[in-house]
């Protein structure tokens, strides 16, 4: 599929993850931007490799519990490819979802390119209402 190996060279070009990692990636985004959905579940029938469903639903549980997602890397990734040249607008917001009795408080420092913000670092803030300096000093990648 040439769609994959271009994604993946982006990817490699801009990222200094290691091929198995890249490879991952690729696949990972693919399956979001075709299933559209978050649901592990349906992710992983979107994966085309020889493994299970099952094997894939594992793999994506490893990968999000195991990786630490380094917000620096993928905002240079995002500003490059998109070839945002400065100055930039960036978009610092807070969204609560509640989901039962659980919520979800979330702060996200997005750049904003043709009236479309792409996320480059989000928290989630570990208490209800809004984010003090501190937490907002925090949402800036180094």
């Amino acid at each position: 599929m040439t769609d994959i190996r271009s994604l993946e060279r982006t990817l490699s070009d801009n990222l200094p993850w290691n091929k198995a990692r890249i490879k991952f990636v690729a696949r990972f985004l693919l399956a979001l931007f075709s299933q559209r959905t978050i649901n592990l579940a349906r992710l992983a029938t979107a994966f085309s490799e020889a493994a299970s469903e099952a094997a894939h639903y594992k793999r994506l549980q490893r990968f999000l519990h195991h990786f630490e997602l380094p917000y620096a890397q993928v905002a240079h990734f995002v500003v490059r490819v998109l070839g945002v040249t400065g100055p930039y607008t960036l978009a610092l917001d807070r969204m609560n979802w509640q989901v039962g009795n659980l919520d979800i408080n979330i702060l996200l420092l997005s750049l904003v390119w043709r009236d479309i913000g792409f996320p480059l670092v989000w928290f989630v803030l570990l208490h209800a209402g809004n984010s003090d300096t501190t937490e907002r000093i925090g949402c800036t990648p180094n």
